[in-house]
């Protein structure tokens, strides 16, 4: 007499259905073996502790991975703060400038960085002022009164935008949006991409909106 055969869809689905079955015949777990990947024999138990360490050691690399960000964030918001904090005790345009550049080559590590405005304004220090004509003809494909730019300079953009000896290959260009006063803070880094519209964007708008505003208010 043969013995009829038991059909695995059927198995399936009463496992599915009492899930309880399983933990109520543990002895079961023990003699059922699963092929390892390297063509060994292991229990179910033992095949699920491998799958458990396997989720744990992901979520605990991904837990690391929101930390460093949060530690990261973190970090960028005191600068920020401070930032904030030393521009809004500025008595005119010229610390404005000076103060925003001193910043970011020092507090966070740019290797260049310049405020540089389209428009004549005598309240302005020398060499911050450029024709709107020739930056749109010299940098007009990467940089609009409108988004920041994150991306690679070529050499006359570089040159134009920081000057020759500071060999910029990457920067992020951020629109300063203000009526009186149209410009860009232009932050450089000699090495290649350093900057992501994803992870820098946010910080800049507030700095520029925050620039904006306290550039109104000192242009006198």
């Amino acid at each position: 007499m043969t013995e009829k055969s038991i059909d695995p869809k059927k198995v399936e689905e009463f496992l599915l259905l009492n899930p309880e079955f399983l933990s109520d015949n543990s002895h079961i777990l023990n003699s059922l073996e699963i092929v390892h990947e390297t063509g060994g024999a292991v229990s179910l138990i033992q095949k699920q502790v491998e799958i458990l360490r396997k989720n744990y050691e992901s979520t605990s690399g991904n837990l690391l991975q929101l930390l460093e960000i949060a530690s990261t964030n973190e970090d960028i918001f005191e600068k920020t703060k401070k930032l904030i904090l030393n521009l809004i005790v500025c008595k005119n345009l010229t610390e404005i400038v000076s103060v925003t550049e001193e910043t970011f080559s020092k507090e966070f590590q740019s290797d260049s960085c310049k405020l540089l405005f389209f428009k004549d304004n005598p309240n302005l220090p020398k060499g911050r002022i450029v024709d709107a004509k020739e930056a749109h003809k010299v940098i007009g494909s990467k940089y609009n009164a409108a988004d920041i730019f994150c991306g690679p300079l070529d050499k006359k953009e570089s040159s134009y935008i920081f000057d020759k000896k500071a060999e910029v290959l990457d920067c992020v260009l951020v629109p300063i949006k203000n009526s009186e006063c149209p410009g860009v803070l232009a932050v450089g880094s000699r090495t290649e991409n350093t900057y992501s519209k994803e992870n820098d964007s946010l910080f800049l708008e507030f700095i520029s909106e925050a620039l904006s505003k306290l550039i109104e208010r000192n242009n006198f």
